[in-house]
């Protein structure tokens, strides 16, 4: 990260962004239609795979600043393979993993089993990013299986403080519990609800007074 303060552009909101701390507007793909806005835009795809192309399309056409798209693995019978199929349909919406200007993360569920590390090796791959659950089991085990495969993610569900844990926990393993950069370079954003907007903003405020 290049700015001196590490928390910058952390949050993901349905509200547009206020600096510095909200720095992309999430928005499900059903609303884009309705959505008119000039700051970056974060879209949530709402279905599987083959509708990742549609809101690429639309942002396209209607001159939209997009800058990625949220989708979910949804077979958790064989995550690997939906994976698969989510990055041929990147491939196919020109979404070129870590090199595009339009990110692509992707929604990780249940424990890093050896199924679900086989999905994330996918994803990896092709450069994409990861959607951990602050919620969800075994957080420090998937941020572990981030950094080593050298993946960038972001962050739902939870609190503020819980989101500024996990970038803290991501420092942690990277090396320097003390180096938030480090954290901030794998750990990206999180998807912060609407009602908890101002608290998240107070709250980073006061870490970096």
């Amino acid at each position: 990260m290049t700015s001196p303060d590490p928390w910058s552009g952390f949050l993901d909101a349905a509200l547009p962004p206020t600096a510095p701390y909200v720095g992309r507007l999430r928005v499900p793909d059903t609303e884009l239609p309705e959505t008119a806005s000039d700051w970056p835009l974060l879209v949530v795809v709402t279905g599987g795979a083959g509708q990742l192309a549609g809101p690429v399309d639309l942002c396209r056409r209607r001159e939209l600043w997009l800058t990625g798209l949220e989708a979910a693995v949804r077979d958790l019978s064989d995550p690997a393979g939906n994976a698969r199929r989510i990055v041929a349909a990147a491939d196919a919406a020109g979404l070129g993993g870590s090199e595009s200007p339009v990110s692509l993360q992707v929604q990780v569920a249940d424990r890093p089993t050896p199924a679900w590390l086989a999905a994330v090796d996918e994803l990896a791959a092709a450069g994409h990013r990861l959607v951990l659950d602050l919620d969800g089991p075994d957080l420090e085990a998937w941020i572990d299986a981030a950094l080593d495969r050298e993946t960038a993610f972001s962050l739902r569900g939870g609190t503020v403080e819980q989101a500024v844990e996990a970038v803290r926990t991501t420092a942690r393993l990277w090396g320097d519990p003390d180096d938030l950069a480090a954290g901030r370079r794998w750990c990206r954003s999180w998807a912060c609800p609407t009602d908890q907007v101002a608290h998240a903003v107070g709250h980073l405020a006061g870490l970096t007074a």
